[in-house]
């Protein structure tokens, strides 16, 4: 038997590290002699393969032996759970590429939209400037200016204006 520091002196590595090792042994494998632990001579052999190599890992702590139960127990969940897993990231990304082309769609209808806009912004100034000119051709109050009628009252030009005669 062994305490964690003679342990750790012996095979050259730090306290901790043996310390760490020590919290994964069984109860079996350790003495508590006063308030000092010491190691069994077994637990050293754990310890020992571990730490120097000879072992294919550290000590499986108790959610890595959860773990790796319910992974052997439920593997076809897990296979189930990771195809749809993918399946899902599949459906993420062809939403996404549709979101993508919406977008794409949607600003190009707005710029559509934009330009009717400009376009009818355009043919209302036209038709403004039109109906004004034939206004001024027809309109015999405008034609007149001053034409020889001199000043005359509102109501004659009114008048002038829906009959057309002076």
């Amino acid at each position: 038997m062994k305490t964690i520091k003679q342990l750790a002196d012996e095979i050259g590595v730090s306290k901790d590290k043996v310390k760490y090792q020590v919290g994964k042994l069984p109860e079996n494998y350790l003495v508590k002699v006063g308030k000092i632990t010491h190691i069994t001579d077994d637990g050293i052999l754990k310890i020992k393969e571990i730490l120097l190599g000879k072992s294919e890992g550290n000590l499986p702590s108790k959610n890595q032996e959860i773990t790796h139960f319910l992974l052997g127990e439920n593997n076809e969940l897990y296979k189930t759970l990771k195809a749809e897993l993918a399946s899902k990231n599949e459906q993420i990304e062809m939403l996404l590429a549709d979101l993508t082309s919406e977008r794409t769609h949607s600003r190009e209808q707005a710029d559509k939209l934009s330009d009717l806009a400009a376009q009818l912004a355009e043919l209302t100034r036209n038709n403004q400037v039109l109906l004004g000119a034939e206004q001024s051709r027809t309109n015999p109050v405008l034609l007149m200016g001053d034409g020889g009628l001199g000043k005359i009252g509102f109501k004659e030009r009114v008048k002038i204006l829906f009959t057309g005669k002076p």
